[in-house]
C-alpha cells in the first residue's frame, strides 16, 4: 500500500503503478506529447476511463494480493501501538477522510480502477493483522512539508471548495485564524497520520518506507524505483522505469485529460472551475521562522521525528506548491 497525508499529491505514483501493470499484462501506453508506444503496439491500449481514484488499483500482474492501496489512511497494523501516545484518542482528524481503512466505510464494496469489477471486499482486520504477521505486505508514506499541506487546505476550506473540513459541532476551519488552524487542526491531524507510520517503521523493521514529496517530485524515477523495491516489484529495467516516469509527467496527463474532455483527478478539476488563491497574509505567515520553529517543537512534543522536515524545499516556489496542495 501507498499511503500520504491528505495534500500530499500521489497521482504520479498511481498513474505510475497503473501503467506498469498495464505493460505488465501485455498492453500498451501512447504517449499523447510525442506519439511514442511504449509496450506492446499489438496489446490492448492503456484505458483512462477506468482511473477515477480508487482508492484500490487493479495491479495482477504485480502484487500477490492482485491489489494495491493508494490513499489517505493510518498505517495498518498501528493500533496495537496507538496506546502509547497519550494523545492519539483525544486528538480528532481535522476532517474525514484522513483514515480510510477506520473511518466505517463499507468495506464490502471498496471501489477498484482498471478492475474487471468495481469493487472489491477488504477485510480491515486482516490487513491490520497482516502487518504483525505477512511479511509480504510493505507500506509507504510519501509526506509533504507540513506548514505547506496547512496552507494548502487552509486556502481549500476558505474558498468553500472543501466543504468536509468543516466539522459538526466545532468551529469551521474558514472561521479560524490561519495560525489557530495550524495549531489546532492541520498539525495535529498531520501529526496522527505520520506517527501512525513512523511508529511501525520502528516496530516492525523493514515493513514501512517513508518518501519526502520533495524528493519523489526531484527525482522520480529514483525514488520510484525505490518504492518498487521496497514493494518487492522491482523486476522492471532502467528504460522501462523512465518511460512510465515519463508517461507520468504532469503535462501528458494534462494532455490526456484534453483529449477525453475531462479531469483524471477531481482535485484539477476543483481548481479550473473555482476562482481562489492563497491570501498573501497567509504565505508571508507561513514564511515567518517562528512559525515553522514553533510547528515543529509541537510535532515533536507529539513524537514525530522533525529530521523528516529538516532538508529546504527543493521543487516550486513555495506558493505555487502550497495552493497546488489538497488533491491527492
Amino acid at each position: 500500500m501507498v499511503a500520504c497525508v491528505p495534500g500530499t499529491d500521489v497521482w504520479f505514483l498511481r498513474y505510475a503503478f497503473a501503467f506498469l501493470s498495464h505493460l505488465q499484462q501485455g498492453g500498451h501506453v501512447v504517449d499523447r506529447l510525442s506519439g511514442r508506444c511504449i509496450g506492446n503496439f499489438a496489446g490492448p491500449s492503456f484505458n483512462f476511463d477506468h482511473m477515477s481514484g480508487g482508492p484500490l488499483l487493479w495491479v495482477p500482474d504485480l502484487a500477490p494480493s492482485r491489489h494495491l492501496f493508494i490513499g489517505h489512511t493510518v498505517c495498518p497494523g498501528f493500533d496495537r501501538l496507538s496506546s502509547k501516545f497519550d494523545w492519539w484518542a483525544s486528538t480528532p482528524f481535522a476532517a474525514p477522510g484522513y483514515d480510510y481503512l477506520h473511518d466505517g466505510t463499507n468495506y464490502g464494496h471498496v471501489p477498484v480502477d482498471l478492475a474487471p469489477h468495481a469493487f472489491v471486499p477488504v477485510s480491515v482486520g486482516d490487513v491490520d493483522a497482516a502487518a504483525w504477521t505477512h511479511a509480504g505486505q510493505r507500506m509507504v508514506l510519501v509526506y509533504g512539508d507540513p506548514i505547506e499541506q496547512a496552507v494548502g487546505c487552509f486556502a481549500h476550506s476558505q474558498n468553500g471548495i472543501r466543504r468536509a473540513y468543516n466539522r459538526p459541532g466545532r468551529r469551521a476551519p474558514v472561521e479560524l485564524p490561519f495560525h489557530e488552524y495550524v495549531f489546532q487542526h492541520a498539525l495535529p491531524s498531520y501529526a496522527k497520520l505520520i506517527i501512525s507510520y513512523q511508529a511501525m517503521a520502528e516496530a516492525v523493521p523493514g515493513a514501512v518506507h517513508i518518501v519526502a514529496e520533495d524528493a519523489l517530485r526531484a527525482e522520480p524515477a529514483r525514488i520510484l524505483s525505490s518504492v518498487l523495491s521496497h514493494l518487492r516489484l522491482d523486476r522492471w529495467q532502467t528504460a522501462m522505469i523512465d518511460a512510465v516516469v515519463d508517461l507520468s509527467r504532469r503535462e501528458h496527463i494534462i494532455a490526456v485529460e484534453r483529449e477525453i474532455g475531462r479531469s483524471l483527478t477531481g482535485s484539477r478539476a476543483s481548481r479550473r472551475t473555482a476562482t481562489w488563491s492563497v491570501p498573501e497574509s497567509v504565505v508571508t505567515a507561513a514564511r515567518d521562522p517562528n512559525l515553522r520553529r514553533e510547528a515543529l517543537a509541537l510535532l515533536a512534543s507529539m513524537g514525530v521525528d522533525t529530521a523528516y522536515f529538516q532538508a529546504p524545499a527543493v521543487s516550486a516556489p513555495f506558493q505555487a506548491r502550497a495552493a497546488a496542495a489538497g488533491g491527492a
